[in-house]
């Protein structure tokens, strides 16, 4: 029975004409074979930004030194080595360029799973797009992870810079007005900041005069065992000042002698 199935076939297939690897060919025309893209297919699938939420331009000599990039990187996953080599390109001095990014989440070439280095979110709050951050990890610029980000998250630092065009523009004076000025944004950042500080010195509290972004640096340090707080006892300790861009100004933190 089996014999005659295949004799049947064979005979079939001989009088339409086709064979097997035409056959397979037409699956493919289809959509039954995975869809295969190009590395600078992907990389143009995905949004870059700065540290400020702009977003990043590659030109077409970038795009083309980035695909030259992605087989001498050494990425975890697949994709994830499309982003190392975005993030190579656009360079840095202390820290990358690139800060953050976002891709379609039912993106059909970008591997969502194969982004991240590490992922301690199950759900990022929307369906629409998936986000992630360049999160430094060690001391060297290469030293970073590519981390899934929520949406409340990216959209908070989206919003910064939202509200603060939104300020600017709403305290524009419609008319002449006696009160005086209010303060720039930069300068009052600045205030908050100095303010933080001095509670930080005192109390080794990280108040709410601090951004979000400078929390995070903070929190770091004292991971990493400095005292923010002024020692009483300063015999036992070293001095280091700490310079970040996330600063306007240097601070300083105590590393126990060992």
């Amino acid at each position: 029975m089996k014999k005659r199935i295949q004799e049947e076939k064979e005979r079939i297939i001989s009088l339409f004409g086709i064979n097997e690897q035409e056959e397979d060919m037409g699956k493919f025309e289809m959509g039954i074979e995975n869809i295969v893209a190009s590395p600078l297919e992907k990389l143009q699938k995905i949004k870059f930004y700065d540290a400020k939420m702009k977003p990043i331009e590659f030109s077409s000599n970038e795009e083309d030194l980035v695909v030259s990039k992605i087989d001498d990187i050494d990425g975890k996953y697949g994709d994830n080595a499309i982003v190392r080599a975005a993030v190579s390109v656009k360079g840095g001095k202390d820290e990358p360029i690139i800060k953050y990014g976002s891709f379609a989440t039912d993106s059909e070439i970008i591997d969502r799973d194969s982004i991240f280095d590490k992922d301690e979110v199950v759900s990022d709050g929307d369906s629409v797009r998936d986000y992630f951050e360049i999160e430094m990890s060690g001391p060297d610029i290469d030293d970073y992870k590519v981390v899934r980000l929520g949406v409340e998250d990216f959209e908070s630092e989206d919003e910064t810079e939202m509200d603060k065009g939104k300020v600017e523009k709403e305290t524009e004076p419609q008319e002449p007005v006696s009160k005086e000025p209010e303060q720039p944004f930069e300068e009052e950042m600045k205030l908050k900041e100095k303010k933080g500080l001095a509670t930080l010195l005192d109390t080794d509290e990280v108040s709410n005069d601090f951004t979000k972004r400078q929390k995070k640096v903070l929190e770091k340090l004292k991971g990493e065992g400095y005292l923010l707080k002024r020692p009483e006892n300063t015999e036992g300790y070293t001095k280091k000042k700490v310079t970040s861009k996330e600063f306007t100004e240097s601070f300083n933190v105590w590393e126990p002698k060992k």
